[in-house]
C-alpha cells in the first residue's frame, strides 16, 4: 500500500513490479524468461516515464453497481472558475504484478489522448503551468478467475480531478477482468474490457461535461451517443489513430445503449435517446436501441416501431423491430 502524501509533496509516477514477484524471480527464471520476453516485445512501445505530483488520496469510488453521481452543484463564482480549466496535470502511480519494467498498456499516453480529444491540454511535469490535477492510481493484479496463468490480469483504476480552490470536481473507479472465455491474450482481453467501458472510453467527455455544462455522467453519455460517430477522432492504446479504436468506440457505444435500457438509466430521457438512435444511427446501433425499447416494454413506442418496421429495409433493424414489437405486445 502506498503511504498518503502531504498535499504538495512532489513524487515521480512509477511503474513497478510487486515485491512478491522478487521472491519468485530466481526460482521461476527459466519459465518466466520466455513470457517476459514476449511481454517486453509487445510492450516496448509503451514505456511510461513521467515526472508528476501526487497531492491527495483517492476517495469516493464510483462504479456501475453504486449510486450514480448526482448532478454537481456549483455557485456562479465556482462556475466561472471551472471555465478556466484548460490544462490538466496527470499525476499518480502505475503498478503491475507482472515481472516486467512497466505495464504493456500505456496508461499515460492513452489517458492523455482521451483528454485531448475532449479539448483539454495535458501535462505530466508539475513545473509546467496547469489549472487542475487528475490523480490516477492504476493497478494490475492477478485475476481471481485465472490464478494459475501468469498473464491473467485484473485492473483497478481510480481517477479524481481536483482543483486547488474548488476541491474534487470529478471521480470514478474502473475495474476490468478477462472474459470468462477469453479470446487471445488474457492480458489484452482485460485491457479491451477496460477500453470498452463507456465511462472510460469517453472519460474526457465526462470531465468536459462536468466542467462546461455541469452535466452528470449519465447525461453526458447520452449526449455522446446521439453525437454523430466519427472515425476521424479515434485513438488506440499505442497512441495512434485507426481501425482498432473504431471498434473499441463502437462497442463502448453499444454498451451505453444497453445501459440506457437498464437500472437507473431507464428514464423517459433515456427512452427518448434510444428512439433517436433507433431512427438515425448505424444499423447495429439502431438494432441494439430497438431491442432495448422492446425490453423496456413501453407501449408508447408500439405504434412508432410498427411504422418504422413498415418502412425499414435493413434486415438487422427489421428483425430487431419485429422482436421488439412482439416483446411489447406480450407484456
Amino acid at each position: 500500500m502506498l503511504p498518503l502524501l502531504s498535499r504538495w509533496n512532489p513524487i515521480r509516477l512509477l511503474s513497478f513490479v510487486s515485491p512478491r514477484n522478487k521472491h519468485k524471480r530466481d526460482r521461476n527464471r527459466p519459465s518466466q524468461r520466455l513470457a517476459n520476453r514476449n511481454l517486453r516485445t509487445a510492450g516496448s512501445a509503451f514505456v511510461l516515464v513521467i515526472s508528476v505530483t501526487l497531492t491527495i488520496a483517492l476517495t469516493d469510488r464510483l462504479w456501475a453497481n453504486e449510486e450514480p453521481l448526482s448532478k454537481p452543484s456549483w455557485s456562479e463564482e465556482d462556475q466561472k472558475i471551472l471555465q478556466t480549466i484548460h490544462t490538466i496535470l496527470v499525476a499518480g502511480t502505475v503498478q503491475t504484478w507482472l515481472n516486467v519494467p512497466s505495464p504493456p498498456y500505456n496508461v499515460g499516453v492513452t489517458l492523455k489522448l482521451k483528454l485531448e480529444d475532449a479539448g483539454f491540454q495535458v501535462v505530466f511535469d508539475p513545473k509546467q503551468p496547469y489549472d487542475a490535477i487528475l490523480h490516477i492510481q492504476y493497478e494490475e493484479v492477478p485475476s481471481g478467475q485465472f490464478q494459475v496463468l501468469e498473464q491473467a490480469t485484473a485492473i483497478r483504476y481510480d481517477m479524481t480531478l481536483v482543483h486547488e480552490r474548488l476541491g474534487k470536481i470529478f471521480s470514478h473507479h474502473f475495474e476490468a477482468q478477462p472474459n470468462a472465455i477469453p479470446l487471445g491474450s488474457l492480458y489484452w482481453d482485460a485491457i479491451g474490457n477496460l477500453e470498452e467501458d463507456p465511462y472510460y472510453c469517453f472519460v474526457g467527455d465526462l470531465i468536459r461535461g462536468h466542467i462546461d455544462r455541469v452535466q452528470n455522467e449519465q447525461d453526458m453519455l447520452m449526449e455522446v451517443l446521439v453525437r454523430p460517430f466519427s472515425q476521424n477522432e479515434l485513438v488506440n492504446a499505442a497512441g495512434s489513430r485507426g481501425a482498432t479504436q473504431a471498434l473499441v468506440q463502437q462497442r463502448a457505444r453499444l454498451n451505453i445503449i444497453q445501459e440506457l435500457g437498464e437500472g437507473s438509466f431507464q428514464t423517459p430521457e433515456a427512452q427518448a435517446v434510444l428512439w433517436t438512435v433507433a431512427k438515425k444511427a448505424q444499423p447495429n446501433e439502431r438494432g441494439a436501441a430497438i431491442t432495448q425499447l422492446g425490453e423496456i416494454g413501453d407501449t408508447t413506442f408500439l405504434s412508432p416501431l410498427t411504422t418504422l418496421l413498415e418502412q425499414e429495409t435493413d434486415p438487422e433493424v427489421r428483425s430487431a423491430a419485429e422482436h421488439a414489437i412482439q416483446r411489447i405486445e406480450s407484456r
